[in-house]
């Protein structure tokens, strides 16, 4: 059943309508259709377009040949509920209340993403585009927190409740209806292709948004019998020589419909590869799913709009929250004053390929604990203990870091650390080499903003002027 429209939607957002001559107002002006592929754990050495050897992505290869492909794109969590709360409403997993991902233990019965935030399905329904969710939501469980609360006509998909105790079932949801059980994953990579080109075909005459949120790579790393054996990656490198198939029927799907020209396609991760237990790889990164160094939080993405971005490696930073304001814009809607919207529009940047990056500071949280602050190339890993880790990280207890070989750093990240420890991401992307002796004044200026942040977004012992609180206690803790 679809949701009554929000009556303060439009006492936050204004539409607007930009006629001109320049190059981006005539960009506005197509109101673009947009399609979200989400990979699940996809590291940032998963593709062969971002360096693989054991797999073949050629499809993958090909949306990035034909777009933008982003070297320094940073997601807002190193886990799925969050990073991808942020993606939807353009605002940092603090400030939108949803740093942990939601469970069916009962201390979670009432947490979902807040009806009361505004989600980018929200906005562009508002202009009359057909809004679809395909696949994983876990973004609560909970009536408000669901798709068709959330800004989407429609939905087909999952809500994260296994239903075996190997969990490999799924329960499938059309719309609000629950239509199937004890559902095998390695079925879903291509059932949610299939509607996501049945969606697309029945409303090529009309503007859409599609989110199109694969299970693969994410455990279990199950893919259907046609690609076994088909990759030198073991079973993982064939789920991802699958996920890379059906992104290429999809694209197909695009072309053979016309929709190239007038469809923007965004392909990017949730978070880095779960490399401590299920493999992927992160490439020259260091970490993974869990931890706040890059391997959990730079995620391959591609961004594609035929004609009007051009075809280019970018090698700007920038955030997945900036899409939402970003993509707003396009459609004709501005944002008022009236709510934090962490991301920027970024549509410069996507035009030429090329710039500055839009963000003086980005902010790494663990759960609700800060653990990191990035000025540009420039990023501070803040002192941590091990109580001040969300469940995923705490039962990995070691002793604080105080080696001065980098490359001894855990896969699960830095648990505990005493001293910061400062990195130059141009030329250390890797994390490897602490220069916080070096530069003082730097270090100074992070732990100074550091502070400045947990102000205004929290942590674990901060209450922060404008931070949504999870309605539950002890954020960190699962029970």
């Amino acid at each position: 059943m679809k949701k009554p429209m929000r009556i303060d939607l439009c006492l936050l957002f204004v539409s607007i309508f930009l006629v001109g001559f320049t190059s981006e107002s005539e960009a506005k002006s197509k109101k673009p259709n947009v399609i979200f592929i989400v990979a699940d754990d996809l590291g940032y050495g998963d593709l062969s377009c971002y360096g693989a050897q054991d797999v073949n992505t050629p499809h993958i290869d090909k949306l990035a040949n034909e777009g933008l492909r982003f070297t320094d794109f940073q997601v807002a969590s190193s886990v799925c509920s969050p990073s991808r709360a942020a993606l939807l409403t353009g605002r940092y997993p603090m400030r939108n209340g949803l740093p942990v991902p939601p469970t069916h233990l009962e201390k979670h019965k009432d947490y979902g993403l807040h009806a009361d935030e505004i989600t980018l399905a929200d906005v562009l329904l508002e202009k009359g585009y057909a809004t679809m969710c395909i696949g994983k939501w876990h973004l609560g469980f909970n009536k408000g927190s669901q798709p068709l609360d959330q800004g989407f006509e429609h939905f087909y998909g999952h809500q994260v409740d296994r239903t075996s105790g190997a969990q490999k079932l799924l329960n499938i949801y059309d719309d609000d209806e629950l239509v199937n059980t004890k559902v095998p994953h390695e079925s879903l990579t291509g059932t949610y292709t299939q509607k996501a080109i049945q969606f697309i075909e029945e409303n090529k005459e009309n503007h859409f948004f599609l989110y199109l949120a694969y299970t693969a790579v994410h455990s279990p790393i199950v893919p259907s019998k046609t690609f076994r054996g088909t990759s030198r990656g073991s079973l993982y490198g064939d789920f991802v020589q699958e996920l890379d198939h059906y992104v290429g029927q999809l694209m197909k799907a695009i072309s053979k419909n016309g929709l190239d020209e007038n469809t923007i396609v965004v392909f990017l991760s949730d978070n880095g590869p779960a490399v401590c237990h299920f493999g992927g790889s992160a490439g020259s990164l260091n970490g993974g799913k869990y931890c706040t160094m890059e391997g959990g939080f730079r995620v391959p993405a591609i961004i594609r709009w035929q004609g009007v971005y051009p075809k280019e490696t970018c090698n700007t930073l920038i955030s997945s929250m900036d899409l939402f304001p970003t993509i707003a814009a396009l459609a004709g809607v501005v944002h008022s004053k009236n709510r934090v919207i962490d991301g920027k529009d970024i549509n410069l940047i996507l035009q030429s390929g090329e710039g500055e990056t839009p963000h003086e500071y980005l902010y790494y949280y663990n759960g609700a604990n800060l653990q990191a602050v990035r000025k540009g190339k420039w990023k501070l890993h803040l002192p941590r203990t091990v109580d001040d880790q969300p469940y995923w990280s705490n039962k990995l207890v070691g002793q604080p870091f105080k080696e001065s070989n980098l490359k001894n750093i855990p896969c699960n990240g830095l648990v505990a650390l005493e001293i910061p420890l400062l990195f130059n991401l141009d030329t250390d992307m890797g994390e490897l080499t602490d220069i916080s002796k070096k530069h003082p004044g730097i270090v100074k200026e992070l732990l100074d903003e550091a502070n400045s942040v947990r102000s205004e977004l929290g942590d674990v012992r901060v209450l922060g002027s404008d931070q949504r609180l999870p309605p539950f206690e002890n954020i960190q803790d699962k029970f």
